[in-house]
């Protein structure tokens, strides 16, 4: 996967999580729905986190290979 696809990716998940945040916060959902959107973005952040770790590793070598 390129790195450009990997970013596209993670501003995907971060628009998709942005919109369950909207859904959960602004509406009465049933209790079901909630739940699926709640279990949904917990994923979603767990992926996030991993990806902004990674980014956080490839700018320490970057910064590394600089000094």
């Amino acid at each position: 996967m390129s790195e450009k696809e990997k970013s596209v990716n993670f501003e995907g998940e971060l628009k998709r999580l942005d919109e369950i945040v909207g859904k959960i916060e602004g509406n009465v959902l049933p209790l079901d729905e909630s739940i699926k959107l709640y279990e949904e973005g917990s994923k979603i952040i767990k992926k996030l986190e991993t990806a902004l770790k990674e980014a956080e590793k490839k700018m320490a070598k970057v910064v590394d290979t600089e000094k």
